[in-house]
């Protein structure tokens, strides 16, 4: 059963704090695989995140088309979106701008999201996925990311799924079209663009 957001998120002081999120997720994607710390808004918008939730508020506005995960697919947390961003939700990820996602194992494969055309690479959907932990990340891989914004190459953990390389692999290989990412959690985001290379790290 769906609970209502009795005290829904938002921000106190909209204008300014949309606009400081904003330049924190830019960072996030112009410095890739390195966690910047969010804003958060006021109350709740569970089980949305409050990452989440601050992304939202920043990026989602009536022009933007939403799909949640199925773990986030919620009759309260729909009606959140539609009142705070005025967004239209779509059941289907293929037409979707902005697919929000709680957790790695809530996440379907990156394949079933608009990959953009190559008239149009800039049509693709940005993926936010919550549940995610940088500073001790449990059943996680390590990896190494490369490509622009990185200086020759870093390694990366978090507890994404080792499937997830593979997947990866194959977003980054259709450049300029594929999806790009945010990974947040612990009060953080951290940018992944479609231009970003992930290795598994040898041991």
């Amino acid at each position: 059963m769906s609970c209502p957001v009795t005290h829904p998120a938002h921000w106190n002081n909209p204008v300014r704090q949309a606009q400081q999120t904003f330049r924190s997720l830019l960072r996030a994607l112009s410095r890739p695989c390195r966690p910047v710390p969010l804003p958060l808004p006021e109350g709740t918008a569970a089980p949305l995140a409050p990452e989440l939730a601050a992304i939202a508020l920043t990026l989602c506005d009536q022009d933007t088309t939403v799909w949640l995960s199925p773990s986030l697919n919620e009759e309260s947390v729909r009606r959140w979106f539609r009142f705070q961003c005025g967004s239209t939700m779509d059941d289907d990820p293929g037409r979707a701008d902005f697919a929000f996602i709680a957790d790695p194992e809530d996440m379907p494969p990156l394949s079933v999201f608009s990959q953009g055309s190559a008239e149009y690479p800039d049509r693709s959907a940005t993926l936010c996925l919550g549940g995610m932990m940088f500073s001790q990340p449990q059943g996680s891989f390590s990896c190494t990311a490369s490509g622009p914004g990185i200086r020759r190459s870093l390694v990366f953990q978090c507890n994404l799924p080792e499937r997830f390389l593979l997947q990866w692999e194959e977003n980054h290989q259709s450049f300029p079209q594929g999806v790009d990412m945010f990974l947040c959690g612990e009060g953080m985001a951290s940018g992944l663009p479609r231009s970003t290379t992930l290795k598994a790290q040898e041991a």
